[in-house]
């Protein structure tokens, strides 16, 4: 059994991998472009906009990527009770997408004087309010694909979506000033992925029209997607805070430098845990009915994570100033201290993330709302208060005591709760990276010290 499931699971990780490489690559151009073009104030601007984009979809989105997957996932064997899901799926989809457009267009002034002190920028978050439409449509053909096992469908069409967004991005951010280049790039992209989506959908899967009356059947999947959009609301709206704090506290250059660090640090580590958590949802999500079999899974994720993990650390913790300095410039290595010292934290996320698969899997909307929302406020008081007084390693320090907090919440309820355990090789696994990682971060956080 571990040997087949090695082999589904490394090559789910084959077919993203390279879809991920083309992204990451295209990411690095466009940043690169951005930070030489626009300066840290563009990248500031990236990423402000990014979160109010991901803030008042995940409100309006009713968690619809992740219910979805689950309903998908656990009918995916009859084909009629399969195309019902799709088309409530799809049907709400395109409501809560509307729905986004149009409160990101009302609440444009309010996110202008929140985020920059005055009204003026209110046209730019009307521009990517139509990102939230497109985001919501390319949510609900993901996760049928995903909930069927069409992951080549899905990197085929994020990658031709992400290359054409670029293409088109270039020539915005060289010719167009930034404060409409920026906004215009967001709008690019969700149709150039959205636009692929559809072109890549599974033909089997009929495009049914639904009866407004009707879609009340769909309740279970919404209510599910609910307690999860609040829950990814309530992280967004806690990074929206701490954005907005540390712009008007600091400047628009320094939201820049955080942003690079923390996308160095979350999101390129995100591109492997999307990538394995393509297959490991739906199949959690398709067993959560077993706990022998889901201790099972759990324990493999954990061990396989860790492998691959633990050397990428190690090697770009050696290699971090000359990775700053390829995706940004040299202005950017202020924020050294914080990614080295935040990179210990990613064992600790692959540790807790394993675990929360199981809250979602098995249903349980409340109980993930409530972990995530207290965790949320954690996180922006832990990143304040240390980035006030010890500035960007401070908020490495953030990060690992973030993640200790969470990880630890995970546990009771994994442990605790549902009565599920992780195998002993697992244990020994984390114990081993725990400390693999912590002295090379020491190592190089001392550096300085040495010279």
């Amino acid at each position: 059994m571990r040997k087949g499931l090695n082999s589904k699971i490394l090559k789910v990780i084959g077919i993203f991998s390279g879809v991920e490489a083309i992204k990451i690559l295209c990411a690095i151009i466009k940043t690169k472009l951005v930070a030489i073009w626009l300066g840290a104030v563009g990248v500031g601007l990236f990423g402000i906009f990014a979160n109010a984009i991901d803030t008042i979809s995940i409100l309006t989105g009713l968690g619809l990527r992740q219910s979805g997957v689950r309903e998908v996932a656990r009918n995916r064997s009859c084909s009629e009770k399969l195309s019902y899901i799709a088309a409530h799926l799809r049907s709400w989809a395109l409501l809560s997408g509307i729905a986004g457009a149009l409160l990101l267009s009302i609440l444009s002034p309010a996110l202008s004087l929140w985020f920059f002190g005055n009204h003026s920028h209110w046209w730019q978050f009307m521009i990517v309010a139509g990102m939230i439409l497109l985001q919501s449509l390319s949510d609900g053909e993901m996760a049928i694909m995903q909930g069927t096992d069409r992951f080549k469908q899905i990197a085929r069409s994020t990658t031709s979506g992400s290359i054409i967004g670029l293409i088109i991005s270039i020539p915005l951010f060289r010719w167009v000033d930034g404060a409409l280049s920026v906004p215009l790039s967001f709008v690019a992209y969700g149709i150039s992925i959205t636009t692929a989506l559809l072109m890549n959908r599974d033909r089997n899967i009929p495009l049914r029209s639904v009866k407004p009356h009707d879609l009340k059947e769909s309740s279970p999947m919404v209510r599910l997607g609910g307690y999860i959009a609040l829950a990814t609301f309530a992280t967004n709206l806690a990074q929206m805070i701490f954005l907005s704090w540390l712009n008007r506290e600091n400047s628009t250059a320094t939201v820049g430098f955080y942003q690079a660090g923390n996308t160095i640090i979350v999101r390129y580590a995100s591109i492997i845990f999307s990538a394995v958590g393509m297959e490991f949802y739906p199949r959690m999500s398709a067993n959560s009915h077993s706990n022998h079999r889901m201790n099972i899974f759990v324990s493999h994720e954990i061990g396989l994570l860790l492998k691959i993990f633990t050397p990428m650390i190690f090697i770009f913790i050696i290699f971090r100033r000359w990775i700053v300095e390829l995706l940004y410039t040299p202005d950017f290595n202020v924020i050294l201290p914080f990614i080295t010292i935040a990179a210990g934290a990613i064992i600790l996320r692959t540790v807790s993330s394993c675990m929360a698969f199981a809250i979602v899997a098995r249903g349980d909307g409340k109980t993930y709302m409530a972990t995530e929302s207290l965790d949320a406020a954690i996180g922006v008081i832990l990143n304040i208060v240390l980035f006030k007084y010890y500035g960007f390693a401070g908020l490495g320090v953030a990060q690992i005591l973030w993640y200790t907090v969470y990880t630890v919440m995970i546990g009771i309820i994994y442990f605790g709760v549902y009565k599920l355990r992780i195998s002993r090789k697992a244990l020994q696994g984390i114990l081993l990276s725990s400390l693999i990682v912590s002295a090379i971060i020491i190592l190089y956080s001392l550096e300085s010290v040495w010279i």
